[in-house]
């Protein structure tokens, strides 16, 4: 019986969702679906709101699973709802139905939950960690960028909130922070090592204050709150960032701390640094915090590294860290605020970014219910925006999955995103020059050609279905120009990638493999374990591939229970090598100009201390093309759909 009411449900589902298709033909693709929770009972008459809710929503989605096993919420006295690294995600993932939920869900949902923590009498604080701009067509499209991502952002009525590093590279986007989101949040928008040069050429707080000093709605709970930005060396003249191991020396600092050391229930520390062990800077402010609150209970929320992560500090305190772009939500918990057995008295959740997801932890058993006026708002704009800026437009079809880390690249694998670029994306990239005023590379080269390009600048994995006008900014937003190193010794040129991929450089602040990537690595031991990851849950019930997370608690932070995806290594760089039938004496070396100093450094090392021959070599050092709204990574990408998959 229960199969036959599966059945019907299911065809039910398909024929509200064609229906409701082809009634709105006349505006372009539907942009998502709201569906059902597990928890409805299978009951048919859960579908019926359906034909009366707005569902124009994230662009093209595809359904969320909705027989996925899900893990419960563990509610406690203070709660935590925490994004972080979103980057203009707000329409959802198209092509990812475990991440099908666009920001007007988010809101919908964290509304549902606060009603949830007032009628439990808890209380529940919505934090977000920084990085809203730089990686999604809604933000980065616009002029300043996040000119509509931002008004949408503000919809939600976020607790805490404050600057990551992508708010600090533009002068237009850290005035935009400043000037329309630091008024909307008030007291809520902290920065504790973050200033800004307002325009009376003054260097004031970015955000409202240094702290935030509160008391909870429903447990009266004291928190004192401080954010904190990583050793950031690199954003634009506005801004300035105060490295942590100096701000826990400096006098005011150390008032604050004191000023409140006899009247602090919990200390919630957010900003925008990894919560990772290995972090340095984590283990300083940690100390520093403690010196003064031996025994006080201390949340941090961090983020940057664009993982789900949860450490336990010590017996008081964990970190949480929830993912990036919009596939996550972070849930934390802490029963008691002054209990020492952490594992008992703390929880923690990574919750899918959809609607299964969503509505299963709000008890929320049909559309009417869960969804709010503001969230089916933020919704109908999102596709007004998307509409507008037309990032459904069309290019082509992508034929299959190409994955940056759940592909191995060393042994070639056909999915690997890298060996894509490698075979058939960079290939494409000519000498050009845009300026009059650079000298241009000489384009009648006769010798082998190696364009080589750092992983960090590869955002995410190309994911099978419709390549828009979207996708442009997904996989690469950024927009460098190329360099080349013309004719350098091809046994030379060849010992360049193996020189950059046998170490982590980091040079005058810049890395040639993102955060991401680095955090990713721990978990390639994970690969080997055999683990039983359904915690008890019905077998029988379908487990797709997804977040498999391994953390300090362990294996069952991941809300939704999913078939482990291995995770493979991923080098600094990569190449592409054109060369002739037979090997030239010579190679143009080409490169993103945003890793001269790693080529500079290779280079140097290549040229085994022949001084003569490395300045040699670098003095002729040119531009190859200097175009970079045609020829950067993602146009290269539209060039090769539109040419083979349309």
């Amino acid at each position: 019986m229960l199969i036959i009411t599966q059945i019907l449900s299911f065809v039910l589902v398909l024929y509200l969702v064609l229906s409701h298709i082809t009634s709105i033909t006349d505006i372009g693709p539907i942009y998502g679906i709201t569906l059902k929770s597990k928890t409805s009972q299978h009951n048919p008459d859960y579908f019926n709101p359906y034909s009366r809710v707005n569902t124009r929503q994230q662009l093209g989605s595809r359904l969320p699973n909705i027989n996925e096993p899900l893990r419960d919420l563990k509610w406690g006295r203070l709660n935590f709802l925490h994004t972080t690294d979103t980057h203009g995600w707000y329409l959802g993932h198209t092509n990812q139905r475990q991440y099908s939920a666009d920001w007007g869900d988010l809101i919908s949902f964290h509304h549902n939950m606060q009603q949830l923590s007032n009628d439990q009498g808890v209380d529940l604080l919505m934090v977000d960690s920084g990085d809203r701009h730089d990686g999604n067509g809604l933000s980065d499209l616009t002029v300043p960028n996040g000119l509509y991502s931002s008004k949408l952002f503000m919809m939600l009525d976020y607790d805490l909130i404050t600057v990551g590093n992508h708010e600090l590279y533009d002068p237009q986007v850290s005035q935009l922070e400043y000037d329309v989101l630091v008024p909307r949040y008030g007291e809520r928008f902290v920065s504790t090592n973050v200033q800004y040069k307002n325009d009376d050429d003054e260097w004031v707080v970015f955000g409202n204050n240094t702290f935030r000093y509160f008391q909870t709605k429903n447990t009266k709970a004291n928190v004192l709150a401080l954010s904190f930005l990583f050793d950031f060396r690199m954003g634009n003249e506005r801004v300035m960032v105060t490295p942590i191991r100096e701000i826990v020396k400096q006098d005011w600092f150390v008032d604050i701390l004191k000023a409140h050391s006899d009247k602090v229930d919990a200390i919630v520390i957010f900003g925008h640094l990894p919560v990772a062990h290995d972090w340095e800077e984590m283990g300083i402010l940690h100390s520093a915090i403690r010196e003064y609150y031996p025994n006080t209970y201390i949340q941090y929320l961090g983020g940057h590294s664009h993982i789900r992560d949860f450490t336990v500090l010590d017996d008081h305190s964990t970190g949480i860290q929830s993912g990036r772009y919009c596939e996550t939500v972070g849930f934390t918990s802490i029963q008691d605020l002054s209990a020492s057995n952490i594992y008992e008295n703390v929880d923690r959740k990574y919750i899918d970014f959809n609607l299964h997801s969503f509505m299963h932890h709000t008890r929320k058993f049909n559309l009417e219910d869960f969804n709010t006026e503001t969230g089916l708002f933020v919704s109908k704009e999102l596709f007004h925006f998307a509409k507008e800026l037309k990032l459904n437009e069309k290019y082509g079809v992508v034929p299959q999955s190409y994955y940056m880390a759940a592909a191995d690249y060393n042994n070639n694998d056909p999915k690997s995103l890298l060996r894509f670029l490698e075979n058939d994306i960079l290939p494409q990239l000519k000498p050009k020059s845009c300026n009059p005023n650079v000298e241009s590379f000489n384009v009648e080269s006769s010798n082998d050609r190696i364009i080589m390009i750092n992983t960090g600048g590869i955002r995410y994995d190309l994911y099978k279905g419709d390549f828009t006008k979207n996708s442009l900014f997904t996989v690469s937003p950024f927009k460098n120009m190329w360099k080349v190193v013309p004719s350098v010794p091809t046994d030379l040129a060849l010992s360049l990638q193996s020189i950059l991929n046998n170490g982590d450089y980091i040079i005058n602040e810049k890395q040639l493999k993102s955060p991401y990537l680095k955090s990713l690595e721990k978990n390639l031991s994970f690969n080997e374990l055999n683990l039983n990851i359904t915690n008890g849950q019905d077998e029988r019930k379908p487990i797709s591939y997804g977040h498999t997370t391994l953390d300090d608690f362990g294996i069952d932070g991941d809300d939704t229970i999913h078939k482990h995806l291995n995770v493979f290594y991923v080098p600094n760089v990569i190449q592409s090598h054109q060369c002739h039938d037979t090997q030239t004496e010579y190679t143009d070396v080409v490169y993103y100009d945003f890793i001269e100093p790693f080529i500079l450094n290779a280079l140097q090392q290549a040229c085994n201390n022949d001084s003569r021959l490395y300045n040699n070599l670098a003095s002729h050092i040119t531009y190859y093309n200097d175009c970079p709204e045609e020829y950067n990574l993602g146009k290269l990408l539209k060039t090769y759909v539109t040419e083979n998959w349309s």
